[in-house]
């Protein structure tokens, strides 16, 4: 598996295999990161697009959760085909955006679970994010598989990751931390 910011010849790769009636998320996705607000991180495996998700680099998307931890970068929009699930494709693509961030120099990564979402939340604590409390209320619409339009409002709690800075060997000078 791979797993790389979107470029423009993945955005057409994603909208030929993994189209999303009614809308064109990838696009838009894709759209925030020419920006520089986001970077879209796509995972592919064996030339097919199997889950994806967005670092957002102006911190998190929810109010009390921005004004609880200012410095946190957070990610969302994971999403991983329903094929691939449980399959390591979500645990890749978070451990992916934490390099990123870290490469970043950001101290920090967040991300928002549903309250009616134990699973992912049990994913999240296995992989060292911690709860803090701290809930924000988010209106979104989605598309079913027939393009119809789904206004949600979805209840989440904040969860986040200090991350540390990764040690690098070098054989002329040892250890390191970048």
């Amino acid at each position: 598996m791979e797993i790389r910011p979107c470029s423009a010849e993945d955005l057409v790769g994603l909208q030929a295999r993994w189209p999303i009636p009614g809308s064109d998320i990838h696009a838009a996705h894709f759209a925030a990161q020419q920006t520089g607000s986001a970077a879209y991180l796509v995972a592919w495996r064996g030339g097919l697009p199997v889950g994806s998700g967005m670092v957002q680099w102006g911190g998190c998307v929810g109010p009390h959760a921005r004004s609880a931890h200012p410095g946190c970068i957070e990610f969302n929009h994971l999403q991983v085909r329903p094929e691939e699930r449980g399959s390591g494709v979500g645990s890749a693509l978070i451990a992916a955006a934490e390099d990123l961030i870290r490469s970043r120099g950001h101290p920090e990564v967040g991300i928002g679970v549903a309250a009616d979402n134990p699973a992912a939340a049990a994913l999240y604590r296995r992989l060292g994010y911690e709860l803090t409390g701290v809930r924000d209320t988010i209106a979104y619409t989605w598309f079913d598989g027939d393009g119809a339009a789904h206004d949600e409002i979805e209840h989440d709690e904040l969860l986040v990751k200090a991350l540390r800075a990764q040690r690098r060997t070098s054989p002329t000078s040892g250890p390191q931390v970048g």
